[in-house]
């Protein structure tokens, strides 16, 4: 008779819940003589059309972004005064990372990263500018109309075995240009550039690699490319075309490049996939809505896992097979930036008011990230 003492308990995959978010920088601090708000429009969902103040928003920004009980989160567009607001509503909890773009100070809009102190702790962290001279503070680069930079933190995971010290994830977090074509392209490359870098620890090419497993790598951002542009294509190595099969096995550069987590979504019935494994993204598919009908919805906020050893793609050559050292995309989805009622039934007062209120001209993306091999 098997004794309940000699049953081994089963072995929990580590999870990482990673998300991205453009916030909408604070309009009105920067213009404030500006009227406080635009026109204000009720749509047939019963969402408010248009730009709410800063501070009428972040509250139930941030209780979005708290529900998801993210362990990584990067946020875009964010001036000196809503980071402040941000480190006091994110909590204790939560440690943060982020210079402004300006004078890689206060001055401009940062990309923080936000990560729960409990699971992860910071090795160290360092902000580059997406420009031909990316040391310095507030540089442009080749068509871009404003500075553009990423931020890049090295993290080790509580949860993991890795000895002292050892970085086993690392996240950068990124905003490019609006208007600059060959500055997405150009960024793009300098990035993969950079992230190679710091995979190697500093180390050139040419040094002899070292037995280390690889940390994961996490890229976040609002990339203001949909993939048919080169961005888009140069970071992902072309192996997602903008029209046909998508998740080819390999890059078409065959070289460094990053993997798009709505493309990587281990689903039920696939190859690696555990129990409890979901069918399909969740949520909407567009992660830009902007604050008017007028705006043309889109996909350009990602959550990119690097092609490394330590990822694992389902759409993998038939001979990978996961490792506890390996990671996979079990989850993704795209949450709501306002609360819909198609009825157009709300509660009264106040709270119907927050209910309809669009809390950025961007909505939230999140990945879950589970150990491939458990």
């Amino acid at each position: 008779m098997t004794q309940l003492h000699d049953i081994e308990p089963p072995t929990i995959p580590r999870i990482l819940r990673i998300g991205t978010l453009n916030i909408r920088y604070d309009y009105h601090a920067r213009h404030p003589i500006v009227s406080p708000l635009k026109t204000l429009l009720q749509g047939s969902d019963g969402r408010k059309w248009g730009e709410h103040l800063w501070q009428e928003r972040r509250d139930q920004l941030v209780d979005q972004v708290l529900w998801e009980e993210l362990d990584i989160v990067g946020f875009q567009e964010v001036l000196d005064g809503q980071f402040e607001d941000l480190r006091a509503l994110m909590g204790a909890e939560f440690g943060s990372v982020g210079v402004g773009r300006d004078d890689g100070k206060k001055a401009g809009e940062a990309v923080p990263v936000f990560y729960r102190r409990s699971r992860l702790e910071l090795l160290s962290v360092s902000h580059f500018w997406l420009s031909p001279t990316p040391e310095i503070p507030g540089s442009k680069g080749w068509d871009a109309v404003q500075p553009r930079m990423c931020t890049v933190a090295r993290f080790s995971d509580r949860a993991s075995t890795s000895a002292a010290n050892h970085a086993d994830l690392i996240v950068a977090n990124t905003h490019w240009d609006d208007r600059g074509l060959k500055a997405r392209e150009e960024s793009a490359r300098l990035i993969l550039s950079r992230i190679e870098q710091e995979i190697r620890g500093g180390r050139s090419e040419t040094d002899t690699p070292i037995s280390e497993k690889e940390p994961l790598v996490v890229l976040l951002g609002d990339l203001n490319s949909p993939a048919e542009e080169a961005g888009y294509q140069v970071l992902t190595g072309g192996r997602y075309p903008a029209s046909g099969k998508i998740g080819a096995a390999e890059a078409a550069n065959g070289g460094r490049s990053f993997y798009d987590s709505r493309h990587e979504l281990v689903t039920r019935g696939s190859k690696f996939a555990a129990a409890g494994a979901v069918s399909g993204r969740f949520g909407p598919l567009n992660t830009y809505t902007g604050f008017s009908p007028s705006d043309t919805p889109k996909v350009i906020d990602f959550i990119l896992p690097f092609a490394n050893s330590a990822f694992l793609s389902p759409h993998a050559s038939s001979g990978a097979s996961p490792s506890p050292s390996t990671w996979h995309v079990s989850r993704y989805g795209v949450v709501g930036n306002f609360f819909e009622d198609v009825g157009g039934r709300r509660v009264e007062g106040k709270e119907g008011e927050r209910d309809a209120m669009i809390l950025s001209d961007h909505r939230l993306v999140v990945a879950v990230f589970r150990e491939a091999g458990r």
